[in-house]
């Protein structure tokens, strides 16, 4: 009986050292896992502190007026640019009988395929 007893005690220790080993190697393989996604996620905060400087350097209203004159070739308003209200009235009232003031308006509706069928 002392003999089954003492088999049996081995066989729960080998289980047990077992089990151990398997334990301790999927906490290395965990922590090594962890230590990828905390260097991951350290490269990702830092290329959001990139983008985000980036977004502040292009939102400089600086930035925006260089940018508007190279490509677009807007220029700041001068002052003989701007028109008093006065100066708005006349500009807006309508224009006298003898002057000729055309604007042709093409608009072409589609056309609808069923309308055309007898």
């Amino acid at each position: 009986m002392l003999k089954w007893i003492n088999a049996l005690g081995i066989i729960v220790a080998a289980a047990l050292l077992l089990a151990l080993y398997v334990a301790n190697t999927e906490i290395s393989s965990a922590q090594t896992r962890l230590a990828e996604l905390q260097e991951a996620l350290a490269e990702e905060r830092g290329a959001i502190s990139a983008l985000t400087a980036d977004e502040a350097y292009l939102e400089d209203p600086e930035q925006l007026r260089v940018l508007a004159r190279a490509h677009l070739g807007f220029e700041p308003v001068t002052p003989d640019q701007e028109i008093t209200l006065a100066e708005l009235e006349r500009a807006s009232a309508p224009a006298p009988s003898g002057a000729v003031h055309a604007e042709v308006v093409t608009v072409s509706a589609p056309r609808d395929s069923s309308a055309s069928r007898p």
